[in-house]
């Protein structure tokens, strides 16, 4: 018994762990040589121990993100036909952060932020509007301004655990429902929120012309779509707007703390990029991916000793001495040679066919964002409080062990410069 109760315990990374009632063997690794190795070493997939904690998270089990392989490859790439071209993304980047910062903000006044709340919720209307492409109308305002958003959920060994127990199944509702209420009220809450939020978009939003709301109308009238897969699509820009807003925060946050690099942003548009990179790298959104080897229908037809799960430790990854020199320092100078951006050791959204579908998006976007944000155009500038809660190096703290990761102290100070258009 207490042998089975050890096996609990985390013994880190390159190390491979199962369960006695599992047949599962579960490899973590934050080590580049040994994500490169399995990467080569056969076709992979996401596995179903990591979709099943997305399940618990992204609150449907039917979208894109964690559909099976086919149904994923259709929308991807429908998805990218109805994306905003490239000369939106500064125009998408300037709304969001004078929707952010700018209200109640006069010339040469000051405020205090905490940034994830307010964050989420303009990230959330930004990418109804310019990904799924909508209309909003009052309802659907009214509800976003009446929320409070919490990104809290499960530390990732919790998730791990109520998976491995089995408790994902309908039949088990009524106990998940009186852990969370118990537990993890946040989940609960945000759950409720998500649920309300598809109903508003799905009954309150007109679709733009040839927007991707429109096309997965086409989809589900065609019966391409089933009703669960629209509605799936419909919950998932709530979860994008989760994870967009974490590297937002953090973005935000090594502005203030390095503003000596908005000169060089100013100076060289290119920069961007590198900045941007740097904050992916120390600030991953996703702390986790996890694979298998694709067309594994039976755990049972794994060998003997046979990792059937290869989870990647991506802060740990991105964070290892063996592919960056002061790999807990901040500087986006390393980006500057663009092969840094490639190979295994730089994987912010994820590796191979099943990476994040936004990585394009996200990316032109925080770019964009980034180079407003550092110009006088934005009309304000982001300072760090004096006693702001930092590491060794003045930077922002990530908090690890949950899915997805915000700062732990998210204040921002806001001063509006005095000429502000």
């Amino acid at each position: 018994m207490f042998k089975s109760i050890s096996w609990f315990k985390w013994q880190g990374t390159e190390h491979t762990y199962k369960l006695p009632w599992l047949k599962n063997r579960i490899e973590y690794s934050a080590d580049p040589d040994r994500v490169k190795e399995y990467v080569s070493s056969c076709p992979f997939t996401r596995s179903r121990l990591n979709i099943n904690i997305l399940k618990a998270f992204h609150l449907s089990t039917h979208s894109l993100v964690v559909s099976n392989d086919d149904h994923a490859h259709l929308l991807r790439k429908r998805f990218y036909q109805h994306m905003p071209g490239q000369r939106e993304f500064p125009r998408i980047a300037k709304e969001l952060s004078d929707n952010l910062f700018r209200p109640n903000l006069e010339k040469g006044s000051f405020k205090k932020m905490n940034l994830t709340d307010d964050l989420i919720r303009e990230v959330y209307k930004s990418l109804l509007i310019n990904m799924l492409g909508v209309k909003l109308h009052h309802p659907i305002e009214d509800y976003l301004q009446s929320v409070v958003f919490k990104p809290s959920t499960k530390p990732l060994k919790i998730s791990g655990l109520l998976v491995s127990l089995g408790v994902r199944g309908s039949a088990f509702s009524p106990v998940r429902k009186l852990i969370e209420l118990t537990f993890f009220r946040g989940d609960h809450y945000m759950r409720k929120v998500a649920i309300n939020l598809e109903k508003l978009v799905i009954n309150h939003s007109t679709p733009l012309e040839g927007s991707w709301f429109s096309a997965l109308q086409a989809l589900k009238e065609n019966g391409k779509l089933s009703n669960a897969q629209f509605r799936g699509e419909i919950s998932s820009m709530l979860v994008s707007a989760f994870t967009l807003s974490s590297i937002i925060s953090s973005l935000v946050l090594c502005i203030a703390a390095r503003p000596q690099y908005k000169v060089k942003i100013n100076r060289d548009k290119d920069f961007a990029n590198s900045f941007v990179n740097e904050v992916l790298r120390l600030y991953p959104p996703f702390r986790q991916f996890g694979y298998e080897r694709k067309n594994t229908k039976d755990i049972s037809q794994t060998k003997k000793g046979e990792t059937t799960d290869f989870m990647v430790f991506t802060f740990g990854l991105q964070r290892n001495s063996k592919s960056w020199n002061n790999p807990h320092k901040f500087y986006p100078e390393r980006f500057v040679d663009r092969k840094a951006r490639n190979g295994c050791d730089f994987i912010p959204f994820g590796i191979g066919p099943r990476s994040c579908t936004g990585r394009s998006y996200s990316l032109k976007l925080l770019v964009a964002l980034t180079q407003y944000l550092c110009s006088e155009k934005s009309g304000v500038e982001l300072l760090l409080p004096e006693d702001y809660v930092a590491n060794s190096e003045g930077m922002p703290i990530g908090i690890n062990g949950r899915l997805i990761s915000f700062p732990s102290d998210d204040r921002v100070n806001v001063r509006a410069r005095v000429n502000m258009i």
